[in-house]
Order: C-alpha cells, then structure tokens, then sequence
C-alpha cells in the first residue's frame, strides 16, 4: 500500500508476528550496520538464544530522560540533562539452562543445581532484538552494554506457561557512539504486504 493525501499507510505499521532475542558476553562483537541490513543475518554464535517466550512476553522497550532539564535564563530554551533510563522487559517461556544462565548469570553445576542471590547479578550482555512484521519489515536492535535488573517470575499454576519476566537496564556504549542502541529497520522491498 501506499500512504494517502494524509500520510495514512496501514502498510507501514508495525504488527509483530514472530521474532527472537539473543544474549552474548557484554565484550561480543554484534552484527555491523551493513550485516544487520542483510535479511539473511546469521548471529554470532556467542549469542544464546532462549527460546520461546510466552504469548504477551515481547520486547517492552522504555527509553525516557532522567532527570531535570538545564533550563535557561531565556525563555524556551533548555537542555536534556543527559541522563536516560532505558530497559528492556520480556517473559522467557522456556525452563531451561538458557534461560536460567541469563537471568541468574551462572552456570548450574553437573546436577543441575545453582545457588540464587535474590539481589541479582552483575554479569553484563551484549543484547540482539529482531521483530518481523506481518508487513514483511524486520526492526533489529543491538545494546552493547545491559545488565538484568530483575527476574520475575509467573505464579506457577497448572496448565499454563511458567514465564519468567527479565527486566535488563541498558547502558550508553562507546561501540555504539557513546548512546544506548543500534537499530536496523529493514523494509520489506521484495516482499508481499498481503491486506
């Protein structure tokens, strides 16, 4: 489709249907800006991929200032102070070592078996994003520098999914221009809209 005399184009939202996310050692080299334009990207084998997430557990992204502006003697005019306080929260599906590696940030020994601080880890990620949208365009994103700052875990009930909520924070990186993320957003030139 093509936008209207408005610039209304139903063709250009955004309406995930599948995607995945990938969880390396914070030092991994990430995909450059031109391999992660290739719709045929291959990730780095440092990056463990947990899985399935569960039906509302998609990427929720927060990138928001912190902070009071530096305002002006002159009216309107100030500054962002600079400071940003930006997460990423989903829900991993999956109970597995993966999963339990990321969010506890060790290793089970041969039983199994891990100790768990409920004051988290400092174990840092490079993180990797990717969404495809019904519309055939891919959204990538790449933090160099994140963290997980809280694991939630879903009421264990019987017959349904036990999730595990991962709040990661994510911190500027100077592999990323001294800013927080990379992001590809790739179109779908080639392939079929549908309606």
């Amino acid at each position: 489709m093509t936008a209207d005399a408005n610039g209304n184009d139903v063709g250009a939202v955004g309406v995930p249907v599948t995607g995945r996310i990938g969880f390396a050692p914070i030092d991994t080299a990430f995909p450059t800006p031109v391999e992660g334009a290739s719709r045929t990207l291959v990730l780095d084998p440092a990056f463990k991929i947990p899985g399935l997430l569960t039906d509302d557990g998609g990427f929720e992204w927060t990138l928001e200032p912190d902070g009071d502006a530096l305002v002006f003697w002159q009216e309107g005019h100030s500054l962002p102070s600079g400071l940003a306080k930006v997460t990423l929260v989903c829900k991993f599906a999956q109970t597995d070592e993966i999963v339990r590696g990321i969010i506890r940030g060790k290793t089970a020994d041969v039983n199994g078996y891990m100790t768990i601080d409920g004051g988290g880890t400092s174990k840092r990620y490079v993180i990797f994003t990717e969404e495809i949208f019904k519309n055939g365009t891919i959204r990538r994103r790449v933090a160099a520098n994140a963290g997980i700052s809280g694991v939630k875990e879903e009421k264990s009930e019987r017959g349904k999914v036990l999730g595990y909520e991962g709040t990661f924070s994510i911190d500027r990186s100077a592999l990323l221009d001294n800013e927080h993320l990379g992001e590809w957003l790739i179109p779908a030139s080639d392939v079929p809209t549908g309606g």
